[in-house]
């Protein structure tokens, strides 16, 4: 392989590596900077469902915003999780986007609830029931929050961080929210009644 093959490899590699990166980081990798962040998680659907392959839906994961800096950050939820567990540096936050998955398919809803991270606190930011409207041309997710804590003993047991600091609540305003829901995956055909920028 001559020495010119081998520039323009390496050359390629950088790009495709550059171009791969992206300004939102994974919230469950934060695990030594910021401060605990838990939250409850409990999506429920609405109506009857009609796929072919009817899954339970999930959060895969929903994307904040901290408002001093401007950072975004990811918090990825593995499958069927009922709760997330993160760190986050103090400051006020706002939640942009949640995603949504039903086996295959992927939907995501923007939405504008803020919260506060408090330091030297664990933040708890409630229960987070959303309900999801059955497949359907226009679709809704209807967000409420909750500030009751449940089984806290049972999750110190698996987490056992969260009681090294005194216990914050600070669920996300307002605590009601619907919004639209619109379907990210798999893309829709350029059909005009379906296509949308």
């Amino acid at each position: 392989m001559s020495w010119w093959t081998v520039r323009v490899l390496m050359l390629g590699w950088l790009l495709v590596m550059g171009c791969a990166t992206s300004a939102l980081t994974d919230g469950e990798g934060e695990t030594k900077h910021g401060f605990v962040v838990v939250g409850f998680i409990h999506v429920e659907p609405k109506g009857p469902y009609f796929r072919r392959h009817q899954t339970e839906a999930q959060v895969r994961f929903f994307d904040v915003k901290n408002a001093e800096t401007g950072k975004l950050t990811r918090i990825s939820m593995t499958e069927t999780a009922k709760k997330f567990v993160t760190r986050l540096p103090s400051g006020h936050y706002q939640v942009l986007r949640i995603q949504i998955g039903e086996g295959p398919f992927r939907s995501e809803s923007y939405t504008d609830m803020n919260f506060d991270v408090f330091p030297d606190k664990t933040n708890y930011l409630g229960i987070w029931r959303l309900r999801v409207d059955a497949p359907k041309t226009v679709r809704m997710l209807q967000l409420d929050v909750f500030s009751e804590v449940p089984d806290w003993e049972q999750l110190l047991l698996l987490h056992p961080e969260l009681g090294e600091k005194a216990l914050m609540v600070s669920t996300p305003q307002p605590g009601t929210n619907q919004n639209r829901l619109f379907a990210v995956a798999p893309s829709q055909p350029r059909a005009k009644y379906f296509y949308r920028r």
